[in-house]
């Protein structure tokens, strides 16, 4: 978890939760963000573990989401078999696939809300699953499947499509047969689904509007799909799964995909479990979904991915109940897709996490960006008192702002001020070209990268330099 920087993304997430550990309020933005649950729970966690905003940092936010991954792992090892009956081998090989598989790995230590909303989309999912199988529900069962669904809601606007595909894979499960709660239940669904989606939504009272905000977002958002920088063609996730080159080292976990190609294969059967079956239909939709709509990015991926291992699980487990050397014979197999996912992992999440060819990042943080906070923080040390720091960029240079988010004297602009040369350092956003650099000959000037392909141009004054750095002769 702390190999790397925050991503853009993460840090934007981030400096939103250290602003309500600060007392400053969350008030949801429609335009803007994603649901709440992330910034409440991860804060409600700091301040539980004795916590507060001035130690809220990069490894307190990436805890909370590993919390989901911790807890998606138990619930893919105890889901099948509740809610369908499943041999415990499927948990068993699930686990041990999903735990070192690459983009589960990375997207359940990174701050977003997929983690969360992938792990109350799976818990809807079979618990829908088991409800289907019973001749009569009960009132609180649909509360807690409402509940679900509100949990799923309070992380990000996709969740009726995937909880709607959740329900329809159950659905052809089932031969097209699914429980129809009665009428004197239905409203303990519905309650259920506005109890998280209410409280949170409206920061617990303080906002009522945001609540009428979580539904008009969609509107809002579809109106700025086409100014999206995240379209891409349909093929483009077979290049996230590493099915298609994209240079570097091999990036695909060719064994993982494959055991699951033969679970979906294997799902076909009259014979196949039913959960089995439902898996299948709700991984493949999700892919079909996501290839057809042009906004990707990897870590939408997750979701299809915990169904992937799944699959991948299920196959296994059908190998293993073919007799004693078959066993065998899957758990090895089972070993040696544990090894290359390992090897997948370690290339992509250890070596080249800043690589712009690693199919799991998008335009991640490179490592060396940490040289910039570090040096202001050095300069301040000697220099007695803050640098006054001047952005230019086009997106604010984010994570910057986070990790200079102590700092009362840094202004993120737009125009170039006349007095440009006042300030103690002045930090360029390559994007926009050459910097304003006229009358600025005997300043330092130094480079780090923002991301892949991405780059800063650091100006300092010299008295600030020199009280760090011993002046040339």
């Amino acid at each position: 978890m702390d190999n790397r920087p925050l991503h853009a993304d993460e840090a934007v997430q981030a400096w939103q939760t250290w602003r309500l550990l600060d007392g400053a309020g969350y008030r949801y933005d429609p335009l803007d963000r994603h649901g709440p649950w992330l910034y409440f729970g991860s804060a409600a966690l700091h301040r539980f573990t004795g916590g507060e905003a001035a130690d809220y940092d990069d490894h307190a936010a990436r805890i909370f989401v590993l919390l989901a991954g911790v807890a998606t792992l138990a619930l893919s090892a105890w889901g099948p078999r509740w809610a369908a009956g499943t041999t415990p081998w499927v948990g068993a090989f699930a686990v041990a696939l999903l735990a070192l598989e690459t983009l589960s790995s990375l997207y359940h230590t990174y701050f977003v809300q997929e983690a969360w909303l992938a792990l109350w989309v799976w818990a809807f999912f079979w618990v829908g699953l088991r409800l289907a199988g019973q001749t009569e529900v009960r009132a609180r069962d649909v509360f807690g499947l409402g509940l679900l669904a509100g949990l799923a809601q309070t992380n990000k606007e996709i969740t009726p499509l995937y909880l709607g595909l959740a329900a329809l894979a159950g659905w052809a499960a089932h031969g097209g047969r699914w429980f129809v709660p009665r009428w004197s239940t239905v409203g303990w669904g519905v309650a259920g689904f506005l109890l998280p989606v209410g409280l949170f939504y409206s920061s617990f009272g303080s906002h009522p509007a945001g609540v009428l905000d979580a539904f008009r977002t969609y509107g809002l958002q579809a109106a700025r799909l086409s100014e999206s920088p995240h379209t891409y063609p349909w093929w483009h996730y077979l290049r996230t799964l590493g099915v298609l080159p994209t240079g570097g080292p091999r990036w695909g976990q060719y064994l993982l995909l494959a055991l699951a190609l033969a679970g979906v294969v294997e799902s076909l059967r009259p014979q196949a479990n039913r959960a089995h079956r439902a898996v299948a239909y709700f991984t493949v939709s999700l892919l079909v979904v996501h290839s057809v709509i042009s906004y990707k990015t990897p870590w939408l991926m997750l979701t299809p991915v915990i169904g992937i291992g799944l699959l991948a699980a299920q196959a296994l487990a059908w190998l293993a109940a073919r007799g004693r050397w078959a066993a065998v014979a899957a758990v090895v197999v089972a070993g040696a897709t544990v090894a290359q996912c390992w090897q997948v992992g370690r290339l992509a999440l250890d070596r080249y996490p800043g690589d712009a060819r690693n199919p799991y990042f998008y335009e991640q943080t490179p490592r060396a960006f940490m040289r910039l906070p570090d040096r202001i923080a050095q300069l301040e040390e000697n220099l007695g008192r803050p640098l006054r720091i001047a952005v230019f960029s086009p997106e604010d240079a984010w994570p910057l702002p986070w990790y200079l988010r102590e700092h009362a004297t840094v202004g993120y602009m737009d125009d170039v001020p006349v007095n440009l040369g006042d300030w103690d350092m002045v930090v360029w956003d390559t994007q926009w070209g050459e910097g304003p650099w006229t009358g600025f000959d005997d300043r330092v000037v130094e480079y780090v990268g923002l991301r892949p392909n991405g780059l800063l141009e650091i100006s300092i004054a010299s008295p600030v330099w020199e009280a760090t750095f011993s002046p040339l002769p």
